[in-house]
């Protein structure tokens, strides 16, 4: 004797997958509505921070090698592709906060730490910048010191590789050399430790170069992945960038025909 089917038994778990997704793309939207995903370059003047946001997401902020250009905290707001958490390949708003370096003028210190303060609580992850060419670290110390309440959210991030001695980098392969390489890594061993008494752990780290567009992809990774946890089911879902979305167009394409002409020897047998 066949007895009559319960309706919830007869769900099928495709129906069931579809609404948990569609419960989750409304989590997603109002997570995003109320605070959008943000993160924010921070540090002393002069180590490259605008340029590093024009590296990473090709926008056109004014830089100079002479004078700073960031008088005030800046919001890039950037359209960004999301495939998680029952989305599909949607667009999402991701905010780069660019801020004034620190140290450029200490009758503009006080006015710019104000700033810091209103500014990087509104960040998931603080991105401190350094330049590789620059052994003092003492400014950095200090304004950590008087910041320490983002210590938690800081990633340190080390510039301008491409100009460690010997600078003799790569050309050909957009890497530097052996020697530089060497020397990058006792720079970050170095910074690191410096900086651990004032942050009181050990950091997160990537060195890069925003002119050679050498290590971008890793650096962009190391900021989604240093989210805070009950933030990170958000940033999960942002694209995951191949190493030509980071590199300049010029140099894309010239890593492209060598490539292409290494891969035509190969099959060639030469």
């Amino acid at each position: 004797m066949s007895t009559a089917e319960d309706p919830a038994d007869a769900a099928s778990p495709t129906a069931l997958d579809a609404k948990k997704l569609g419960e989750l793309g409304e989590l997603l939207e109002q997570a995003l509505a109320e605070r959008p995903p943000a993160f924010g370059l921070v540090g002393v003047s002069g180590v490259g921070k605008s340029s590093t946001v024009n590296a990473l997401f090709r926008t056109a902020l004014p830089t100079s090698d002479t004078v700073a250009c960031t008088k005030e905290f800046r919001d890039v707001p950037l359209d960004v592709e999301f495939s998680g958490a029952g989305a599909t390949r949607r667009q999402v708003a991701l905010t780069v906060i660019d801020a004034p370096g620190l140290g450029e003028d200490l009758a503009r210190d006080p006015a710019y730490l104000r700033m810091y303060e209103d500014n990087l609580d509104r960040c998931d992850v603080v991105l401190w910048v350094m330049s590789a060419r620059n052994r003092a670290v003492a400014l950095d110390q200090m304004y950590l010191r008087k910041l320490s309440r983002f210590h938690d959210r800081i990633v340190l991030a080390i510039s301008q590789t491409d100009l460690v001695e010997p600078l003799d980098w790569v050309e050909k392969y957009n890497i530097p050399s052996s020697q530089q390489e060497k020397n990058i890594r006792a720079i970050e061993a170095d910074r690191v430790e410096k900086l651990r008494a004032e942050l009181g752990r050990r950091v997160p780290v990537v060195s890069y170069s925003a002119h050679r567009g050498y290590q971008l992809e890793k650096l962009f990774t190391t900021i989604l992945r240093s989210c805070p946890p009950d933030r990170q089911w958000i940033y999960a879902g942002l694209k995951n960038f191949s190493y030509k979305d980071f590199l300049p167009s010029d140099r894309a394409r010239k890593l492209a025909e060598h490539s292409g002409s290494l891969l035509g020897r190969l099959l060639g047998g030469q």
